[in-house]
């Protein structure tokens, strides 16, 4: 069985590949998504997800500042720092997110992404203004 940092590693190889699509195949089809705005049912739901974010921003980058795993491999947290020029700006925004993910027979089976939003938004009104 595929443990939990595994399968999140393989969904950001998926991601960076630009294959979005592909990363409902590692999840259980009931995946729970939970983030700062919403809670979604779906495998598909993550994958739209992340094609939603590439839609969004160019210049993607992601930086892991740290992960915690559960000794069985269950489950894991991870701290990042994202970064991205968002579509029709030359400004790069910056925000950090911690994702938990739970695994259960080799799928994913809850996603839970945390995001600063105020400060995401704080520098989208600035954008603005």
């Amino acid at each position: 069985m595929k443990a939990a940092k595994e399968l999140w590693e393989s969904v950001y190889e998926l991601v960076d590949a630009g294959n979005t699509a592909g990363v409902a195949d590692l999840c259980d089809p009931e995946l729970e998504i939970r983030t700062a705005s919403q809670g979604k049912i779906g495998a598909q739901r993550l994958s739209e997800m992340f094609a939603q974010q590439h839609g969004l921003y160019l210049e993607l980058e992601r930086r892991v500042d740290g992960i915690i795993e559960s000794a069985d491999g269950s489950a894991l947290s991870a701290e990042l720092t994202l970064s991205g020029v968002p579509k029709g700006t030359e400004q790069r925004l910056t925000w950090n997110v911690v994702e938990t993910i739970r695994v259960d027979a080799g799928r994913i089976v809850s996603w839970h992404a945390m995001l600063d939003r105020t400060g995401l938004v704080q520098q989208i009104r600035a954008l603005q203004g």
